[in-house]
């Protein structure tokens, strides 16, 4: 399949945005992993099996870590996409 300029173009733009989500993404865990000394995967486990209490910040950390992992998936698409 011959990719068009255009689409190329449209490809590379994507995949910026998608790259400067994921920064803001893993700067947002970051943060979260600093203030409750704890990784993002052990936290995932514990949340997931509900061995934490229902603190805003898990909910906000939880949504961020799935929303990194979406928009990680989506820019490993447009990327094979525009090879």
């Amino acid at each position: 399949m011959r990719i068009t300029q255009e689409a190329k173009t449209s490809l590379k733009r994507e995949y910026t945005l998608y790259a400067n989500a994921i920064a803001f993404y893993k700067k947002a865990l970051r943060g979260l992993e600093q203030k409750h000394h704890l990784s993002t995967s052990v936290f995932l486990k514990r949340f997931e099996s509900g061995k934490l209490a229902d603190d805003a910040d898990y909910f906000d950390w939880y949504a961020f870590a799935k929303l990194l992992s979406e928009w990680q998936q989506a820019q490993s698409a447009i990327r094979d996409a525009a090879r």
